[in-house]
Formats: C-alpha cells, sequence, structure tokens
C-alpha cells in the first residue's frame, strides 16, 4: 500500500478506502439512520448537503473493519460544522483528516496499539449511553453478528413483565429488543404488554424504538398509549418512538390531531422538530405548529430557537422561508416572524 499523508487523500471515504477496509455510515445528527456510503461521498464533496443537521453540526458514527485482518469492527463519533448551505466545512473535515493521519497512518487495524482509535480532537463526540446502546444492537443487525444473550432475557421479559424484575435488563438488552422489533414474537409480545411495562423500562424501549422501523398495529399501541398516559415522560417517549413508524400516514395524521385539537407542552414540540421535521413541510401544519410554540411562549425565544434549528435543514428549509414570506399570517406568527427579522438585522449591524 503506498504511503498515505493528509496531503493525499481529500475524504474520509477516500481514507477508509486507502486503509483497505469495509465500512457503514450512520447519520446521527436526529436520531440514527443508516446512510448510503455514496450519499456520505456526496455529502463530503458539498454535492449535497447534511440531511439532518443539529446544534450548527453534522454527527456520525462510522463502523469499519477489515476482515483480512481481524474480526475487530472499530467505531469512530465524528462531528463536522456545517455552513450556513448545510454543507460540511471543508477546511475543518481537512483538519480532522489531518489529525488522524498523523495520529494512526494508513495502518489502522494493523496497529494493535492503537487499534483504530482516534486521537482527541474536536471533531470528535461521546454519545450518550441510550444512543450508544441503540448503534450498538444496529451495528449487530445489520452486519449480521450474532445476537447477545441479553436480547433472550429482554424477550424472556417482554413477554413477562408482571413476572420478571425489570431491573435485572441491561439498557443494551432493551436496544437490542427494539432493533429486533419486526421479529414475530417479539412483536405480538410489546403489542400484547406495551402499556403494562414500567415507566422505566417504556422510556428506554421508545428511545431505542426511534432508530427501528415496525408497523401498524405498534403504530396504534404507541398512538393509544399516548392518549392514556398518566405521566407526561411517557408521551414524550411515545412521540421520539414514532419516528420509527412506517406507517406515516398514521402518524402524520396524529400530529396534525395533536397540534390542532391537543395541547402539546414544550418538549413534545421539540421532539415534533427534532424527530417528525418531515411532516412539518405542509404549511397548514407548520403554522399549527408555530401557533402552539407561541402560545407555550409568547417571548418568542422558543420561536426563535427552533426556527434556527429547523432552518438548517434542508427539507425544512424552503418551508419556512416560505412561511416568512406569506402574507395575512396570524397575528402572533406575523409578529414572531418580525421580531425575528428585527434580530436578525441588529446582529448583523453588530458584526458590521
Amino acid at each position: 500500500m503506498a504511503h498515505m499523508t493528509a496531503q493525499t487523500i481529500d475524504t474520509i471515504s477516500e481514507f477508509m478506502l486507502h486503509a483497505g477496509t469495509d465500512y457503514r455510515v450512520y447519520d446521527m445528527g436526529r436520531g440514527i439512520e443508516s446512510m448510503d456510503s455514496q450519499q456520505f461521498i456526496d455529502i463530503e464533496n458539498n454535492r449535497l448537503p447534511v440531511p439532518c443537521p443539529r446544534a450548527g453540526s453534522a454527527w456520525y458514527g462510522i463502523v469499519f473493519w477489515n476482515k483480512n485482518v481481524s474480526h475487530e469492527q472499530y467505531i469512530w463519533f465524528v462531528t463536522l460544522p456545517i455552513d450556513e448551505r448545510s454543507l460540511v466545512v471543508q477546511a475543518a473535515r481537512n483538519q480532522f483528516l489531518e489529525a488522524v493521519v498523523t495520529a494512526l497512518g494508513s495502518q489502522l487495524e494493523k496497529n494493535e496499539e492503537k487499534g483504530g482509535k482516534l486521537p482527541e480532537n474536536q471533531f470528535i463526540f461521546t454519545p450518550s449511553q441510550q444512543q450508544l446502546a441503540d448503534f450498538n444492537a444496529m451495528i449487530r443487525r445489520d452486519l449480521g453478528l450474532s445476537t447477545r444473550e441479553g436480547l433472550n432475557k429482554a424477550i424472556a421479559y417482554v413477554k413477562n413483565p408482571t413476572v420478571l424484575q425489570w431491573q435485572d435488563l441491561a439498557l443494551q438488552d432493551i436496544a437490542d429488543l427494539a432493533v429486533h422489533i419486526e421479529q414475530d414474537d417479539i412483536a405480538q409480545a410489546v403489542k400484547q404488554n406495551l402499556a403494562s411495562l414500567p415507566v422505566q423500562v417504556l422510556t428506554a424501549f421508545c428511545s431505542s424504538l426511534e432508530n427501528s422501523h415496525f408497523n401498524d398495529s405498534l403504530t396504534d399501541k404507541l398512538i393509544d398509549l399516548f392518549a392514556s398516559a398518566e405521566h407526561a415522560e411517557i408521551q414524550h417517549m411515545v412521540l421520539r418512538g414514532l419516528k420509527g413508524s412506517q406507517s406515516t400516514d398514521k402518524v402524520s395524521t396524529f400530529i396534525k390531531k395533536l397540534l390542532n385539537e391537543g395541547e402539546p407542552d414544550t418538549e413534545c414540540l421539540v421532539i415534533i422538530a427534532g424527530r417528525h421535521f418531515r411532516l412539518l413541510n405542509e404549511e397548514a401544519l407548520l403554522i399549527s405548529f408555530f401557533n402552539k410554540i407561541i402560545t407555550i411562549d409568547p417571548s418568542g425565544k422558543l420561536f426563535r430557537g427552533i426556527y434556527a434549528d429547523l432552518v438548517q435543514v434542508p427539507s425544512s428549509r424552503i418551508g419556512l422561508l416560505t412561511l416568512m414570506r406569506k402574507p395575512n399570517l396570524p397575528k402572533p406568527i406575523a409578529n414572531a416572524i418580525a421580531a425575528l427579522y428585527q434580530q436578525v438585522s441588529e446582529t448583523k449591524r453588530a458584526v458590521s
């Protein structure tokens, strides 16, 4: 293999290929979603914007391995800043690559001491325990690795939640359960016993469900559970879990009803922006959404924060910018937009 330097490679994808590894990329900006390798290459080369940015950055989990050298898989958690068009800042990506090549060279897995481990730098992040559990569960499923023994424990528990002790389950066990939700015996047990799960299990399970894929019947159960929940925390987790539903029409109808007829709290609205943002492309729904936000926080602070978050998301930006220019908006939204324009103008004047 030719010696690799920061000057001879241009992208993380190219680095992986030069190092002789197979790899998978997961977008971790708004949940965890597997990403096609060509899409990641196009994002790196600024041919595509980052689809799910958060807090001004792209967030990725990259798992790689070289089956000719080792059975081990290695993981990098990488965050890269984006510009105002949601494109990856090339200088930052190049700086990250330079740090990697300087520390690891081209050997990666061959260097047992380093084991593909990244040096400390500003472009790596540590996911939450929940994210780590979900990510590990997804990798094992996607790479066809053997299931953990903890999955059997979780299956036994969800079949008999009133008999077995939930305290015996690890967070990883629950994540493994959620990622295999399409398995018939798991789906059946979850549908049967979902409402009787203790809040500790339910919150972890729903957090993991947002990164899974499930069908109509579980979607119905979750929507019913939202309606009957005695704790706001359960409603929040159910709303997150519904991101994994493949019944997008049912979820859309549910969220429309929640925004038009319900009384969602601040956390529900933040979750809708963070996890169900693709549904907010419809103008009428976006108006209902912002009406709820301004009703909860007339100061406009929540409106400005959510607007600033969503305008970075490519699939939401056009709808937001169109709404900004729409005449005859409800007065509270028109006032909030006027205040936003004023704040932007004042910031520009201060900078200049």
